[in-house]
Order: C-alpha cells, then sequence, then structure tokens
C-alpha cells in the first residue's frame, strides 16, 4: 500500500474512484467528482493535501482537504480547514483502508500547521480517527439552533490548544461554498456526468432523503401496506407460488393482511411493486436465519423472496434482488447473506447466480419449510 499527492495525471482516475465510492450512497447517482472536479481550482483547495493510495497497483482511494471559516459572535471570522471526499473504491471497502488513509492525511495535516478540523460525516467511522460532536467545542453547525448537538457535524483539534491559541470560544462553521457547485451550476454537473459511462441512480434507504423506497427504472420496492391484502392474497393464494419458496398458500385476503402486519411489518421487507400497474406483485427482504435448518453463519441474515406467477422469466426478482443487494451493501455492516432453493426449482437458484449468489456445495432437508419433507435444499451464499 502507498499514499502519496496526486499529479494532474491523477485526475480523471480519481474522478471516476469519486464517482464509484459514492455512486447511490447518499442521493440517487452523486456529485461528489464534480465537486472534485471543480474544487482544484478553488483557492480554498490545499494542493499539499491532496492524497492518493494505491493497492494492487491501482488507485483505490482519494482525499483532499480544504480551507474553511468559523464565525465568532461578533462576526470575526478565523481560518479553519475541513476535508472530503474521502473515497475508497467498493472493491476496497470495509478493509481498513479509509482509516488508514484518513489517519495519514491528518498526520500530515498536523505537520502544515492544520490546527482545528470541522467536517460531516458518521460518527460511528470518524471516531476511530479522533473525531467527536463539534458541539463540544462550542463549535455550532449553520442553520441549527446553538444548542443543538447535530449528530453528524464532527470536529477535531488536531493541535491542542490551537482554539484557545486563536481566542476561539465559541464559532459557527458553514462548508466552503465550493462544495455546493453541483447544486448551483446542474447543467455544468449534467454535462460533466455525461462524460463518464452510464449508471443507474436507485433510490435507497440510507440515503439522506430515503423514504422507505427503493426503486429501478421498472420496479419498487416499498414497504407493504394494510392496502395490499387483498393483491397479496391473489397473488400468495397461487399454489404454483408459495410451496416452491416453502410456504402454504394464503386461504383469505384475513390472512394475507396478518402477514402484512406482522412477517412484513419491520424495515428489511419489501413489497415488489411493478410501476407498469402500480401495484404488488412480489416480496422481497432479508432477517434473522435462525428459524431455518441452513447453515449460517452467526449473525448471517437469510435473503428470501417470491414473485406472481404472470411475472416469471421476465427478470424482474433479479432486478429487485440485485436493488436490495445494492441497499445491504451500501447501508450495512453485513458480510454475507445465506439463502437457498429447493433443487426441483432451479430457477430460483439461477436469480440468485445471476447476483452473485454461489453454491456452497451443501444440500439440506428441512422439514419446517412446507412441503419441505424429502425436498433437498441447494444452499447458496453471497459474500459482500
Amino acid at each position: 500500500m502507498t499514499i502519496r499527492l496526486e499529479t494532474q495525471a491523477d485526475y480523471r482516475e480519481v474522478e471516476n474512484l469519486t464517482r464509484e465510492a459514492f455512486w447511490n450512497v447518499y442521493r440517487p447517482g452523486c456529485t461528489e467528482h464534480f465537486v472534485l472536479n471543480q474544487y482544484r481550482s478553488n483557492p480554498d483547495f490545499i494542493p499539499e493535501l491532496d492524497f492518493v493510495m494505491e493497492e494492487d497497483g491501482h488507485l483505490i482511494g482519494h482525499v483532499m482537504f480544504s480551507r474553511a471559516e468559523l464565525i465568532l459572535p461578533d462576526g470575526a471570522k478565523k481560518s479553519s480547514w475541513t476535508f472530503g471526499p474521502i473515497s475508497i473504491h467498493p472493491d476496497y471497502k470495509r478493509k481498513g483502508y479509509g482509516l488508514k488513509l484518513l489517519q495519514y492525511a491528518l498526520a500530515e495535516a498536523r505537520k502544515r500547521g492544520v490546527g482545528f478540523i470541522c467536517m460531516e460525516g458518521n460518527i460511528d467511522f470518524y471516531k476511530h480517527a479522533g473525531f467527536g460532536l463539534a458541539s463540544r467545542f462550542n463549535i455550532h453547525y449553520h442553520d441549527f439552533p446553538e444548542e443543538a448537538d447535530v449528530p453528524f457535524f464532527l470536529a477535531q483539534e488536531l493541535i491542542p490548544g490551537w482554539l484557545k491559541a486563536n481566542g476561539i470560544e465559541e464559532a459557527t462553521y458553514c462548508p466552503p461554498g465550493g462544495y455546493f457547485v453541483a447544486d448551483e451550476n446542474p447543467e455544468a454537473f449534467e454535462q460533466y456526468e455525461a462524460s463518464f459511462p452510464p449508471k443507474e441512480k436507485l433510490r435507497l434507504p440510507g440515503q439522506l432523503t430515503f423514504d422507505g423506497v427503493m426503486e429501478t427504472g421498472r420496479i419498487i420496492l416499498r414497504p407493504w401496506q394494510e392496502g395490499d391484502a387483498a393483491i397479496l392474497y391473489k397473488w400468495a393464494s397461487d399454489p404454483d407460488v408459495g410451496p416452491r419458496a416453502g410456504w402454504p398458500p394464503h386461504k383469505s385476503v384475513e390472512e394475507s393482511l396478518d402477514i402484512i402486519r406482522t412477517v412484513f411489518h419491520n424495515d428489511s421487507n419489501w413489497a415488489i411493486e411493478l410501476k407498469e400497474t402500480g401495484q404488488a406483485i412480489g416480496a422481497m427482504g432479508f432477517g434473522p436465519s435462525c428459524e431455518c435448518n441452513l447453515p449460517a453463519r452467526e449473525g448471517e441474515p437469510l435473503a428470501g423472496y417470491w414473485i406472481a406467477k404472470p411475472y416469471w422469466n421476465r427478470g424482474i426478482c433479479t432486478e429487485a434482488l440485485k436493488l436490495m443487494i445494492e441497499y445491504i451493501r451500501k447501508s450495512t455492516d453485513i458480510k454475507s447473506l445465506i439463502s437457498g432453493h429447493f433443487v426441483d426449482n432451479p430457477a430460483s437458484g439461477r436469480v440468485m447466480q445471476k447476483c452473485g449468489f454461489l453454491p456452497t456445495g451443501e444440500t439440506v432437508i428441512d422439514e419446517t419449510q412446507y412441503m419441505g419433507a424429502g425436498r433437498p435444499i441447494r444452499v447458496m451464499r453471497l459474500q459482500l
């Protein structure tokens, strides 16, 4: 692993890396790569604190720093600093590279006299690099009440005593204007974005504007509603649907309503809605695997799904499963998923394999499943 200063020859590759790292994380698509592209010509940009990380002969990480300001109660301005975007390629996330890159960059910043850093981020990650709530320094976030503990507004005094030495007892921080360049110049951003290979924008849990819904161009994954009971019964009463997945056909609308109120009433089960019809046509979800006989690892969730018979063989289930996997990768710390399919239902296995699941080589009999006696289940696993 090597960390070095970014060069002009790296620019396009780093922007593509940033795009890959942030795509669909905070919003459908992302703008961070455009911010970076424009920021290099911004007077707040600090080229001496603009680092890339290399591993296996490839650029896998990047972080840039920027000058910022603190506004004192009397309106006077004091120098401060911030950083970001910080990017790690998706193939190298959750392996400690981001923390190593940040710790290196902060040490270099300290050497160059950077005394106090404000930033927006997840404290569960950034606390490992020494960050805490900015409110502990009596530093407020713009547009929030002064007494508020803003959970995403973090700060760190890189040089102990720097605030006191600079006469800062209380101040307000506002992110530098350069970070809003995409919002202020939407046409320029769209023109820039068009220079990259197309990628699908998805609405996913964990995004800043998330409302419980994920979508692609064709389908929506959304929370189940009690008003779905009749259509759920229509599809789930089909004897060709439930038994393939190990559950009995529904016997009444009331039973379907009860399933919506119990089994489906959580944050990890969704109705698959076809945009063309506006109706639920199946289910997608994940959850504890303790109630089945699959050889799950400790804490490993079970992925499950089904789709109404009129919509088989249209790629919809694969599309929905990929959407859920994208959410799990972006928004959770889950390391792997387990699933399985009856060997007499190979179509379900093909859906899993198209989404990256691989056979473990194991088969099990699970008599707790409906019609499970004597029906071997092929075990599948996805490493995230």
